[in-house]
């Protein structure tokens, strides 16, 4: 499992590139383990159906994955990410990942709406089981 504090972490739609975005970080210049989960903010047509891309997807250290988180549980301000071994893989991380959030109790909520919203979204085989959200 790999654990840390995410010191930067926040939530954002992203007009010009028509996503939304929830990001954590560990270091508060944005810098030790960093991952990122993306929607987009439109309805997919049938192109990126076909390629997959129907999906909210992770972003971790230049490397994208499509789906793949399991379940997403929240404890207070810890969120532990249960991924696919093929979403792991892909991103070099463990399959399970918990998060402590470091920040102002506004913004911890705010990161956690944004990330119920960018999961549940998209293909319904790839929409984790969402806990204490």
């Amino acid at each position: 499992m790999v654990e840390f504090t995410a010191r930067s972490f926040g939530f954002e739609e992203d007009e010009d590139d028509e996503v939304l975005e929830v990001g954590v970080a560990e270091s508060a210049d944005g810098g030790g383990v960093v991952l990122l989960i993306q929607r987009a903010t439109y309805d997919p047509d049938e192109q990126d159906v076909n390629l997959g891309l129907d999906s909210y997807c992770l972003v971790s250290d230049g490397r994208t994955h499509y789906g793949g988180v399991v379940r997403a549980a929240r404890v207070g301000e810890e969120l532990q990410l249960d991924m696919s071994s093929e979403a792991a893989d892909t991103l070099d991380l463990d399959a399970r990942v918990r998060i402590r959030l470091d920040g102002p109790e506004e913004q911890v909520e705010v990161f956690f709406r944004g990330l119920r919203t960018v999961l549940d979204w998209g293909r319904s085989a790839d929409r984790p089981e969402m806990v204490g959200f």
